[in-house]
């Protein structure tokens, strides 16, 4: 992702550098995970996620489940190890019925983080809690 949208990737590790108690995060450049098993979802934005999201198609014998977005009006047939970059907080998506076993795993990461990072949600300054930076962590 690094060569292709740096600047997305830049942003998001913005939030990896103040994460609570220097911890690194395993699904790096994002903040968090979903894993989908068997699902069907319904059509979404997901309004809190910051910038893009990473969905990866894991499937098993499956006819269908395309995965549909709705502005640029896209139907991908998304196959076994697949992966798509798109910011699911602008582009209204959904997948399609289907059969078989399908599954996904979907990074993202919250946008609410943008408070974290600029005063630790109103922490900072407390005896309480302390934000590393990239530099006091070593980085």
């Amino acid at each position: 992702m690094e060569s292709v949208l740096p600047q997305n990737v830049e942003v998001l590790r913005m939030y990896l550098e103040v994460l609570p108690c220097q911890q690194s995060s395993p699904v790096h450049p994002f903040t968090g995970y979903v894993l989908n098993l068997n699902i069907t979802s319904k059509v979404h934005r997901d309004a809190n996620d910051k910038d893009i999201c990473l969905v990866i198609a894991i499937s098993s014998n499956c006819e269908g489940g395309e995965l549909c977005l709705m502005e640029p009006g896209l139907v991908l047939g998304l196959r076994n190890g697949d992966t798509i970059v798109f910011p699911s907080c602008n582009f209204t998506h959904f997948n399609q019925h289907y059969k078989g076993r399908r599954a996904s795993l979907v990074f993202h990461s919250d946008k609410w983080l943008t408070g974290w990072l600029k005063d630790g949600n109103g922490w900072d300054g407390s005896i309480y809690i302390h934000r590393y930076t990239s530099t006091e962590a070593g980085l």
